[in-house]
């Protein structure tokens, strides 16, 4: 598979490192409002909170990278450290953060973009890159969230050095266009592995036609990654019954639909871990019949502080 190459600028003692620092969907868990159980067993400390997907990445030279800002940023930020003490992180809560990068306009995705301003952070203006489409650039401008970053335009194809050892591609998906005008999967290639992140996406029909693939298989493949971080909001339609009358139009793929379509894990696979989970997938149960699925054929569930060494 085809990784970014070193070079003679990368701090050769330093392996880049990818992690998890949320597994849930926008709303987190618990979610506003909710008393299902797995939300109340979170509320009497029963259960971890789960936050919004995000993730960290620590280049070569050890500058830190956020992938979407949630608002519980803080609580991230100290996560991002506990999880890579192991490999010699040091720091109590991870900052600053040279570069976010924004997949989408969606709420849990950038409700946490205000703090890097001067009421909490209070970055230095155009101290930062923010690396997203131009919606999401001029969105952010309009509500006046801009004077830390410098911004950066990607379309898909966009291919950019993030920091030593580590650079992005971005692909744009089909997402509920009418609301967020663009959406992006983005793959993180390190020195050693590379990584998909595809928290959202509309449908694998979709997906795949705007892509010109045949096949997820084929798609990952295609775009060489060994790991691939995949949307997996929702096990099956069954969690929205009573939620909404219109099951057709829920705009993720189904973990049942992933599974059916793909089937057991082969040699040839990437690793794939579901990600973005709304609060009513009994996957985030980990004893549950639906988690065991998803393990019986070879495939993950993500898990908040898990870290990958690219």
């Amino acid at each position: 598979m085809k990784h970014l190459s070193s070079s003679s600028s990368v701090n050769k003692n330093m392996q880049p490192s990818v992690t998890l620092l949320g597994s849930a969907q926008d709303g987190g868990v618990p979610q506003a409002g909710c008393s299902c159980l797995g939300c109340m067993d979170v509320h009497m400390d029963k259960s971890p909170e789960l936050y919004p997907v995000s993730l960290g990445i620590k280049d070569a030279s050890g500058k830190y990278h956020l992938i979407e800002a949630s608002r519980t940023l803080p609580k991230q930020l100290r996560l991002w450290a506990e999880s890579t003490r192991h490999l010699g992180e040091s720091l109590d809560v991870i900052s600053p953060i040279s570069s976010v990068i924004l997949t989408h306009l969606h709420l849990g995705h950038i409700d946490g973009i205000g703090q890097f301003g001067k009421e909490v952070i209070g970055s230095r203006q155009g101290s930062i890159r923010l690396i997203s489409g131009q919606h999401v650039i001029d969105d952010l401008g309009q509500k006046s969230y801009l004077d830390p970053f410098t911004p950066e335009v990607i379309t898909n194809g966009s291919k950019i050095v993030l920091g030593d050892g580590v650079a992005l591609e971005f692909l744009r998906v089909p997402h509920r266009e009418e609301e967020c005008s663009e959406t992006y999967g983005i793959v993180v290639r390190g020195k050693k592995k590379s990584i998909l992140f595809l928290p959202d996406h509309d449908t694998y029909a979709d997906t795949l036609k705007y892509h010109n693939m045949d096949s997820l298989r084929q798609w990952f493949r295609t775009i060489s990654v060994d790991i691939v971080l995949l949307d997996g909001t929702f096990f099956s339609v069954d969690e929205v019954a009573g939620r909404r009358s219109d099951h057709s139009g829920i705009p993720h793929p189904t973990i049942s639909e992933s599974l059916k379509l793909l089937g057991r894990k082969i040699d040839a696979d990437p690793d794939l871990i579901f990600i973005h989970l709304n609060h009513t997938n009994p996957v985030i149960n980990e004893n549950s019949k639906q988690r065991k699925v998803v393990e019986e054929l070879k495939w993950d569930v993500g898990k908040q502080g898990q870290v990958w060494m690219i």
